[in-house]
């Protein structure tokens, strides 16, 4: 409980640095850098991980559960060809890039096509055991990914937003006051306070319990959307939760930092760099694509068509003046898609 505390204390010390700094999305880099910082130096602290990422995917997909209405709904249907469009790109890429990583390195076939996967961390450590392929290296590869988007994709998607301010507007974009543009209560009561929160955590579980990517976020977001639909006066997602929901993934990626994770980093250097400089102009030409197709603001596409994290670019979606919504539905298509066609294609690959 004492490290849960002093973590989340440096967590806000952070965010208060980032934003003095104008650093985009200060409340999730700040708590990832200076918490990183301590586990690179030795410092470590009891952190539940677990449960803190569960409570902040509740509270994230609470407030973009409400940003959905029947407009929203219209919109997202409009969505199927680049959902389409982002899940066959991101298995190309996926294939691409574990193919080149392995003719430029001595990785192994597997090593090299589970680590460049635009998969989830866990999910294609659990595969690499399956396969009997090296899990460390597969989870270096893929938490570099993850930390490389997160850091890159809050400054390029913010001057892009910035440089194209004058393009076609993001499609209705949430007002993060309020997000859906409805008529709120001024003084939400008790009983709707406790509904949203009881739907929330319902939600959470369902989705975890049926094995989905990021089911916890997606099941949060889903009945929270059906709710704020049937319920137009819900209380807000108070500001000050969201950024501590932002700090606590940030925390928990963390976690994952540490002295030895960097030797082992720096050991496997030419095989990161190839990796990242790949994945960076795949997300690039994407995002062109996407912006060609359907005329979307170029920060959405951008974020969307990133191979980071689900929560972590729907965050930034939500600080930058992307669309979450949309961010949230593609990298949804692109994980389950990732999940369900490259375990058997490697399989057949590496057998």
């Amino acid at each position: 409980m004492v490290g849960l505390f002093v973590l989340f204390i440096i967590g806000i010390v952070g965010w208060k640095i980032f934003t003095r700094l104008r650093f985009p999305a200060p409340d999730l880099l700040g708590a990832l850098f200076l918490a990183s910082a301590l586990g690179i130096a030795g410092i470590n602290f009891s952190f539940p991980s677990q449960e803190v990422t569960f409570v902040s995917k509740l509270v994230i997909g609470s407030y973009i559960g409400m940003m959905m209405d029947r407009k929203t709904i219209s919109m997202l249907k409009e969505a199927a060809l680049p959902a389409l469009v982002v899940a066959v790109w991101m298995l190309s890429a996926s294939l691409g890039t574990g193919f080149l990583l392995y003719s430029m390195t001595d990785l192994p076939l597997s090593t090299a096509l589970l680590g460049s996967t635009a998969g989830g961390v866990s999910e294609m450590a659990l595969l690499g055991l399956s396969l009997n392929a090296d899990t460390i290296t597969i989870t270096l590869l893929q938490l570099f990914r993850v930390i490389l988007f997160l850091v890159l994709m809050p400054f390029l998607a913010q001057w892009m937003s910035k440089k194209n301010n004058a393009t076609i507007a993001n499609p209705k974009a949430p007002n993060p006051s309020n997000p859906n543009g409805k008529v709120l209560l001024e003084k939400p009561s008790l009983k709707a306070f406790l509904i949203l929160s009881l739907t929330a955590i319902s939600g959470g579980f369902i989705g975890r319990a049926l094995g989905l990517p990021a089911g916890d976020l997606l099941g949060t977001m889903l009945f929270v959307a059906v709710l704020s639909i049937m319920h137009p006066c819900l209380p807000q997602v108070h500001p000050l939760a969201r950024s501590l929901a932002r700090i606590g993934v940030g925390l928990a990626i963390a976690q994952q930092v540490t002295r030895q994770t960097i030797q082992l980093l720096s050991s496997i250097f030419v095989p990161i760099l190839i990796l990242a400089v790949a994945m960076i102009f795949s997300g690039l030409a994407l995002s062109w694509i996407l912006h060609k197709i359907t005329g979307w603001d170029y920060s959405t596409c951008l974020l969307a068509s990133s191979p980071g994290g689900l929560t972590q670019m729907s965050i930034i979606a939500d600080e930058v003046g992307a669309n979450p919504l949309l961010v949230s539905a593609l990298h949804t298509t692109r994980l389950i898609s990732i999940l369900t066609v490259l375990p058997l294609l490697f399989r057949f690959l590496i057998a």
